[in-house]
């Protein structure tokens, strides 16, 4: 049977050419995304202290876990405060306290110990620099939490949390625009018959150009090493020491003309005693480091520097600020005098690591210019 099938139909407009529209929609006015990793004590409840310590009388082994209450992250802003004169009179410092719920459960042996799961509230309080003008609204919240139980560092009834978090602000407002991705005004009043009517002209919040958004890189970077190393390590106020290790670094400058999609982390675990001079009580120049913030490269002939902070933690000691400087040097016809630099300094240590092509084999440096990776935009000024 053959089937009466028409085709759809629907009503269109004709002619339908393009033009200009007025839109509205959220605006992105600045958009942070913050890594912290902390480490918080917490009370150990007296009923599964007991049964801890029983356990460990018995020769039990004790293990823990942390595990994050689904449904319980939450932020708040809880103040802000003007930001120094050179970011604008928009600029403002805003502190947000970010909140989240942990589970601990305790085990002894394997089995989970009676009495040793129970809820942990932590908060974490950040000062924020954000371009937050008159009429607009900070909105924010936690896309990724991590927490693990540090088992030897309990002291008495308390333990440590390592907590890890990221979290992702932005500040919004709700305006008109043009497709074309310009502000647009409301259209001229239209006078009723023997009444007439003036509307004023509505305004929006004024953006913060000396920072956001960023301005693309003048070039990009990229440096790669794994493998047996030598690095300078200095505590502070002491002397300076040579140790030699298994080294991992990798770094990523303006990554597709984009400052924010850069990285930079080193892993380096020293070779017992080879320290110089290695005392017998020598100190374990092992450390990890993580870049959270980039500033705009220096872009040279076949060189790229580049500033910022991260995140330094010492072997067996907790983690602090620090500051980097990373220099990458691309030698285009010998890659043996390739190199890259980089000098890390913390409250407790300053570290230099020295790498060239010929001594670290293996090392990868490589730099572009604006115009061979930044797409679409040739031969503009930044």
């Amino acid at each position: 049977m053959k089937k009466n099938i028409k085709p759809i139909q629907g009503r269109q407009i004709s002619p339908n050419p393009i033009h200009p529209e007025c839109i509205r929609v959220t605006k992105v006015y600045d958009w942070v995304v913050l890594t912290n990793r902390e480490r918080n004590r917490v009370n150990i409840p007296e009923e599964c202290l007991a049964q801890i310590e029983a356990c460990r009388d018995a020769g039990g082994t004790i293990t823990a876990t942390c595990t994050e209450v689904e449904g319980s992250r939450s932020c708040d802003l809880v103040g802000t405060r003007e930001a120094p004169e050179q970011f604008g009179p928009s600029a403002q410092i805003a502190t947000l306290a970010f909140h989240v719920h942990l589970q601990l459960e305790f085990f002894c042996d394997g089995a989970p110990i009676p009495g040793c799961t129970f809820v942990v509230p932590v908060t974490l309080v950040d000062d924020v620099l954000l371009c937050f003008p008159e009429g607009t609204v900070i909105n924010c919240n936690i896309f990724e939490v991590q927490c693990n139980v540090i088992l030897n560092q309990m002291f008495g009834n308390t333990i440590m949390v390592d907590v890890l978090m990221c979290k992702d602000i932005q500040v919004e407002a709700e305006v008109k625009l043009e497709v074309e991705a310009k502000f647009c005004g409301p259209r001229a009043d239209i006078p009723i018959p023997e009444e007439e009517a003036v509307c004023p002209v509505q305004t929006f919040p004024p953006q913060c150009p000396a920072f956001f958004p960023p301005l693309n890189c003048e070039c990009q970077g990229a440096g790669n090493f794994e493998g047996t190393a030598s690095i300078t390590y200095a505590e502070m106020g002491g002397t300076a020491a040579t140790a030699t290790g298994q080294l991992d670094i990798t770094a990523l400058v303006c990554d597709q003309c984009n400052l924010a999609s850069s990285n930079l982390s080193v892993s380096f675990v020293e070779i017992p005693g080879s320290g110089t001079p290695t005392p017998e009580d020598d100190l374990d120049h092992s450390f990890t480091f993580t870049a959270n913030d980039f500033e705009q490269p220096t872009c040279g002939a076949d060189t790229l520097t580049v500033t910022g902070t991260g995140i330094f933690t010492p072997a067996g000691g907790a983690p602090e600020n620090a500051v980097f400087t990373l220099t990458l040097t691309d030698n285009p016809t010998d890659p043996e005098l390739d190199a890259l630099t980089l000098i890390i300094t913390s409250p407790s240590a300053a570290i230099t690591i020295p790498l060239t092509g010929t001594l670290n084999e293996g090392l990868e440096v490589e730099i572009e210019e604006r115009e061979r990776f930044c797409p679409g935009n040739q031969g503009e000024s930044i």
